[in-house]
């Protein structure tokens, strides 16, 4: 149980010199708060990060209310009986030490068990005042809002470190409001939590493969048991939790959660083999039995406690030094619970190491980073796994570095976060709201801004007034009280401050470009401005995917230079005697407004900037400087610079269209050799025949249909690779997506959503 008061008290005195218990500053603040909340609200949900004392705060808040109602029942309720016994003990240690004047109303206290309450309801004579519910992250509202309707007259408080639920409804229904506490990276920063190193697999790596092939889901919408045991629980991936056990682990004591009691006892095996004091419980563990190896590895008798889901929730147990997950999930709150084991600090504790095992911080992020937990109270919000970008993986994880440090020779482990980053990079700041690319922050002095994922502020801190979000990353806000300011969150650009605004901008999307509409002008999202009075049709922008042309047949003089291909001129380029009219715009170019001076053979394009300097861009939009209008010698010359880059240009794209049209031929080849081509199913996997004969066996999940002399095939879930259609395997099954092309290229697509190319020919020769 949570009792980290008494811990934390005995490490400064002995229990025989301890006369009191003393709530910490935080606690008896939460303490008034909920106390407040009750005098407006019948049902209270209060939120700490687990390892702050949480039961203790249940407990002194059950103090005042008897305090001020003697005479009252008050019912705790847990959703574990095992928690039942450790809040009753909590409770009586709790009133031994308090100075509180209620220790004769201990009776008046019963803890019990959600289910046993279920089968005794009609055996109940008395009405408690309050019911407190621990742990309410797991109030259901079938199972817990039969209380609400028999006891009309009850209070109800709620406790959590995470609330949130994993369909993304909220607690409303059951709770009026919610009163929180810090946030993890507060407490953290004011030694109320340990500092932690957080390693994890790599993204590339075998387990994460692994976990993401996993489709199947168990009745709570979690990973389905069976497949994660079906997949992970093999000796080859126990052995490689051993290995980064080892690397990060192995002079620390902690907890490893697995998924289940046969993954456990084969981890808790491996271990020992190894000479390491472990030992594996569960719930079908003998309650003496787990108390037992409990009180060992406290005492520091056993070094790795191996569980599934017994201390995920209600452990007492300050000085653990690491905490390794074994277990895949897409529960927030498992999540948190699970690493908060860790983050207690304890006298001689150093910091924590979390070793993640099961790339839990892609699908959630580090534990330090600050939850919007009022908008999953609310049900507006839920975390669930999402295909991860770069710019996903850096919200709110005070530190850019990720994915770059391996540790050690042949391991799959990466650095995510030392200890040390962790406590430079960590500022303190109140969340004030959030969407998926910016958030707005209150700083410590008082005054607001907003921050992206890499924390950057994107606004000058100031005291605004209603700052909020609009559709699109446009932000509202006063600077003052009279006036309203809307700002462009992507292109940095304040689009209007106005005491007299009526309509806010939006923002629209013309031939898959956006645009920001306000006061009857249509503007781009680049900093640099460029508007028309008028909406743009879908003809006049030219979208080419990586930039957009607008022909402004009404521009006077852009200065921009023209060139163009000579018709028959072997890449000759020659320069046009009027300027260009066609304004540029570049994918995710949120500065600059541009002028197409020439298209290139193949994808790349010469554009000018405002300060009439020219580059190159390519379809990477990799930008090149090539020349001004103003050269100061031959190499920023236009007249020099553009018929070399044009005949440069020419010439591979010739090149190219020679290596294809040899690729074509042999192509054909291959095809008029290879016959008849029959894909076939024989049960649930799939294998070809080629002119009626068996060429590759049933043994895939998936064969596509054969592009040219080759198809791709998917060997288990989401793990693809190409084979010839003479049944050769060319390219290994470890991709997420694969598209083969007939000129014998194969577009490749990785877990992490990075792709390339693989030239299939090569490969085969």
């Amino acid at each position: 149980m949570e009792h980290q008061l008494l811990g934390r008290i005995c490490e400064a005195c002995t229990e025989q010199a301890m006369k009191e218990i003393r709530l910490f500053d935080y606690q008896e603040d939460m303490v008034k708060r909920i106390e407040k909340a009750f005098s407006l609200h019948r049902s209270v949900m209060a939120q700490m990060p687990t390892g702050t004392g949480k039961t203790y705060l249940l407990t002194a808040a059950i103090d005042s209310f008897v305090e001020d109602n003697p005479n009252t029942k008050v019912w705790i309720v847990a959703h574990r009986k095992e928690l039942v016994s450790q809040i009753e003990e909590t409770i009586k240690k709790f009133y031994s030490y308090s100075s509180s004047k209620n220790k004769s109303l201990l009776v008046s206290v019963k803890a019990m068990s959600i289910q046993w309450l279920s089968r005794h309801y009609n055996e109940i004579e008395e009405e408690p005042g309050m019911i407190v519910i621990d742990e309410a992250h797991h109030a259901l509202a079938k199972t817990y809002k039969e209380m609400w309707e028999r006891f009309p007259k009850a209070k109800f408080l709620g406790l959590t470190a995470t609330p949130c639920r994993l369909n993304g409804k909220g607690f409303m229904d059951l709770f009026d409001v919610l009163v929180q506490s810090w946030n993890i990276p507060e407490f953290i920063c004011k030694g109320r939590l340990a500092t932690y190193d957080f390693v994890s697999i790599k993204s590339d790596g075998v387990t994460q493969r692994l976990i993401d092939s996993l489709q199947k889901r168990g009745a709570d919408g979690d990973y389905q048991n069976k497949e994660m045991d079906m997949l992970l629980n093999k000796r080859p991936s126990i052995e490689r939790l051993y290995q980064s056990f080892e690397e990060y682990g192995k002079d620390r004591k902690g907890i490893v959660y697995a998924i289940n009691i046969s993954h456990a006892k084969k981890i808790m095996e491996l271990y020992q083999e190894h000479g390491i004091k472990a030992v594996a419980i569960d719930s079908k563990t003998p309650a003496a039995e787990r108390q037992a190896d409990i009180e060992a590895f406290k005492k520091g008798d056993i070094q790795v406690l191996v569980n599934v889901d017994i201390f995920s929730e209600g452990f007492d147990c300050p000085d653990v030094e690491f905490v390794q997950l074994a277990r895949p999930t897409l529960s927030l709150a498992k999540y948190l619970q699970m690493v908060g084991r860790g983050l207690r600090v304890a006298k001689g504790k150093k910091n924590c190491v979390i070793i993640d095992n099961v790339g839990l911080y892609r699908v959630f992020g580090l534990p330090s980073q600050v939850w919007n937990w009022k908008a999953t109270f609310e049900g507006r919000l839920k975390y669930s796994r999402k295909k991860e970008t770069p710019k996903e993986r850096d919200f709110f994880l005070m530190y850019g570095k990720q994915d770059t440090v391996p540790i050690g020779q042949g391991s799959e482990m990466i650095m995510v976060m030392s200890h040390e980053e962790l406590m430079r990079s960590l500022q303190y700041r109140e969340l004030v709201d959030c969407n998926d690319d910016f958030a707005i922050v209150k700083l410590p002095d008082g005054k607001m801004t907003v921050v992206n994922r890499q924390g950057e502020q994107v606004i000058e801190p100031g005291n605004y007034y209603d700052m909020k979000f609009l559709r699109g990353n446009i932000l509202s806000y006063r600077p003052r009280r009279k006036t309203v300011c809307y700002y462009d969150l992507l292109a940095r650009f304040l689009i209007d401050e106005d005491i007299h605004a009526k309509d806010a901008p939006k923002v629209i999307t013309i031939n898959e470009w956006e645009f920001v509409e306000y006061n009857g002008l249509f503007r781009s999202r680049t900093y640099e401005d460029f508007a028309l009075p008028y909406r743009p049709s879908q003809s006049a922008l030219l979208n080419r995917g990586h930039y957009l042309i607008y022909h402004d047949d009404f521009s006077v003089g852009s200065g921009c230079q023209v060139w163009y291909y000579y018709k028959g001129g072997d890449g000759l380029m020659r320069k046009d005697s009027i300027e260009s009219k066609d304004v540029c715009f570049l994918r995710n170019d949120y500065e600059h407004v541009y002028w197409l001076c020439a298209n290139l053979y193949g994808d790349g394009i010469v554009v000018m900037d405002s300060k009439e300097d020219y580059y190159l861009v390519d379809s990477n939009l990799k930008k090149t400087y090539i020349g001004c209008n103003n050269p100061k010698n031959e190499e920023e010359d236009l007249q020099y610079v553009m018929p070399r880059l044009g005949k440069k240009y020419y010439h591979e794209m010739m090149l190219q269209k020679k290596e294809k049209e040899a690729k074509d031929m042999l192509l054909l080849h291959e095809k008029s050799e290879a016959g008849h081509v029959e894909l076939y199913q024989a049960g649930k996997k799939w294998g070809v025949k080629v002119d009626g004969k068996v060429i590759v066996p049933p043994l895939y999940h998936s064969i596509a249909q054969p592009v040219g002399a080759y198809c791709a095939f998917e060997e288990i879930p989401r793990h693809w690779g190409v084979m010839t259609l003479k049944g050769k395997v060319i390219v290994d099954a470890r991709y997420e997506k694969v598209e083969i092309y007939d000129n014998g290229i194969a577009m490749v697509t990785n877990i992490t959503g990075k792709t390339q190319t693989i030239n299939l020919l090569k490969v085969k020769e």
